[in-house]
């Protein structure tokens, strides 16, 4: 009974209204993949309207007059104002020296650059520019906007396709990405913004994001089932070409598994039988169909020791090798 009538009060029922449309609130920013910092903000300030709203909605004091009615309203904005100042106080604030200082910062050479440095300004310019603002990459930012470098692993582009989607964004517009929305998400102004230099940087970081562990995917995140290479018609068309030698000079495949998978060299693997075991140490006997898709990585890369299966990492882009893979694996599953 006296739950019932704390339930009918209505600052108690104003206060349970508040709490589900502030859950509801939190469940669709985080699915739309608003950043946590902006979910906080929001949400903090949300409340504080909450409570302003129940400071006005009090029941009214009688009549005020004069010196007393203006000491009132001066109370009443200042509890107003500091409430409001104690909020934005605990939240995480921008130093404006910081700020300054990444726009007084001089202008990147590349000429004084190498290897690690030249992908530390990178770095530097991917922040500077905001990128992550709508691309998810080395797990930071978003990806609601662009596609997520991350799974797409940018960093097996060509350098001549990462520069040309950076200034001229509408030229070939990525899939899953087709929508209206989307095909105007990115910026044309990058190519007069960023110098050459910065942008050459810009590149040289992006070209990190690969990996060897997993299939590289296409689509967009949020729009439904992402595609592997391995299950993209285009990418598989690529994958047929590295592998029969007509798009890296000198990596042919089927110079040595036979263009239709029955093996040209003694000692090549069958690729057509999944049941096809490993010599590789640390994985002898597992069979072709139970390879993951690191192990297709690993065998194409580094080779097996005292045969004809060269290391071809070393002398190829892992964008090759996955390409190579890609075509490969279509074997095994009867897909030629």
């Amino acid at each position: 009974m006296q739950l019932g009538n704390l339930i009918k009060n209505r600052w108690v029922r104003k206060f349970i209204g508040y709490i589900i449309g502030a859950a509801i609130m939190i469940a669709v920013t985080y699915k739309a993949g608003f950043p946590p910092l902006f979910i906080l903000v929001f949400n903090m300030y949300a409340f504080a309207c909450f409570i302003f709203y129940i400071i006005i909605d009090l029941p009214p004091i009688k009549m005020l007059m004069g010196l007393r009615a203006f000491i009132y309203f001066a109370i009443l904005i200042a509890l107003s104002a500091g409430f409001y100042t104690g909020v934005a106080a605990i939240l995480p604030q921008f130093d404006p020296e910081v700020e300054m200082g990444e726009f007084r910062k001089p202008p990147v050479k590349l000429s004084a650059l190498s290897g690690p440095e030249a992908i530390k300004a990178g770095e530097g310019v991917f922040k500077m520019q905001k990128c992550s603002n709508c691309h998810k990459f080395k797990d930071m930012g978003t990806s609601m906007r662009g596609p997520n470098f991350d799974l797409w692993q940018i960093g097996l582009s060509d350098e001549e396709f990462l520069k040309k989607s950076i200034v001229d964004p509408r030229a070939e517009v990525p899939k899953g990405f087709e929508d209206e929305k989307s095909k105007t998400a990115m910026p044309t102004y990058f190519g007069e913004e960023i110098s050459e230099d910065e942008l050459g940087a810009l590149i040289a970081y992006l070209k990190t994001g690969w990996s060897k562990e997993a299939m590289p995917v296409t689509g967009k995140e949020d729009a439904g089932p992402m595609v592997r290479w391995d299950e993209d018609p285009d990418m598989i068309a690529l994958g047929k070409k590295v592998f029969e030698g007509n798009l890296y000079s000198g990596l042919n495949c089927g110079g040595c598994h036979g263009r239709d998978g029955v093996p040209l060299m003694e000692g090549a693997r069958d690729l057509r039988n999944p049941d096809s075991v490993s010599k590789r140490p640390g994985r002898e006997g597992k069979k072709l169909k139970d390879w993951t898709d690191a192990d297709w990585f690993d065998s194409v890369s580094k080779g097996l020791p005292e045969t004809a299966m060269m290391p071809w990492l070393e002398q190829y882009p892992p964008r090759a090798i996955w390409l190579a893979i890609v075509y490969a694996k279509g074997f095994s599953k009867g897909k030629k």
